[in-house]
């Protein structure tokens, strides 16, 4: 099921990370499969160390990078749904 603006979301604690030459790396251990972050992805990566709303998250990407909310929700979402799909995050309740 895809994210909501009302989902907290967390990584999860089988998704595997490593900082390689400025891009981070993620595993899962579950499909074995990578990808590749950089830039605006990488700093969603890290923001989901803790649990987090996706609304929260998107405001606060919304104001650190200036950019219009509306745009801001619909990149995130259709990123962590990516994120999901590949059992990288979960969704915390």
């Amino acid at each position: 099921m895809p994210p909501t603006l009302d989902d907290t979301v967390a990584q999860r604690p089988q998704a595997l990370s490593a900082e390689i030459n400025g891009e981070t790396i993620l595993m899962s251990m579950d499909s074995s499969l990578y990808i590749g972050l950089q830039a605006t992805s990488r700093d969603i990566w890290h923001r989901l160390a803790t649990p987090v709303t996706v609304r929260d998250l998107c405001n606060s990407l919304s104001e650190a990078y200036g950019a219009p909310l509306p745009q801001v929700e619909a990149d995130t979402l259709a990123f962590l749904s990516h994120l999901e799909q590949r059992g990288l995050i979960h969704y915390t309740g």
